[in-house]
């Protein structure tokens, strides 16, 4: 349990620390472009959770930088942003309100991190927490056929 403690921080400590206040959306230097949490199970989860919840200057720095992941559309970049935060692995045991005997994701501290992050992007301002929440649904709901599809194609290679 501790060995999963400390690779849990050293993920999470792979974020630059920078000041917030000198913060200048241009300022590409603050871009990693290999910035990848990928969460896989429940412990390292609620690691997670506690730091969002416990470090205000934590999650800002999260919205920060997941804010950079950017797409086309809103649903792109939230299926990019929840590709980045967790894998099909975490997902699959959870839907939006908690139906069908999963865990419920629309409580979850990074719920509001990914409405944030998406919203910090000038094009998707307007987006309506509603189109969010539908988005990430849907990717709670194929998260279990993207693993089925990957074990087929490693069963059938």
């Amino acid at each position: 349990m501790a060995q999963r403690m400390e690779i849990i921080e050293s993920r999470l400590e792979n974020i630059p620390s920078y000041d917030i206040s000198n913060f200048n959306n241009n300022d590409s230097s603050l871009i990693d472009r290999d910035f990848n949490i990928s969460l896989d199970n429940l412990i390292d989860l609620e690691i997670f959770e506690e730091k969002i919840s416990g470090s205000k200057e934590f999650r800002t720095q999260l919205v920060n930088k997941l804010s950079y992941i950017g797409g086309k559309h809103v649903k792109a970049m939230v299926k990019r942003v929840m590709g980045k935060l967790f894998k099909d692995e975490l997902l699959k045991d959870f839907s939006y309100t908690g139906k069908k005997g999963k865990k419920k994701f629309c409580s979850l501290g990074c719920t509001s991190v990914i409405f944030d992050a998406v919203k910090k992007q000038n094009k998707f301002q307007n987006s309506s927490q509603n189109e969010m929440e539908e988005i990430i649904k849907y990717v709670l709901a194929q998260a279990p056929f993207n693993l089925k599809r990957i074990s087929d194609k490693n069963f059938s290679a």
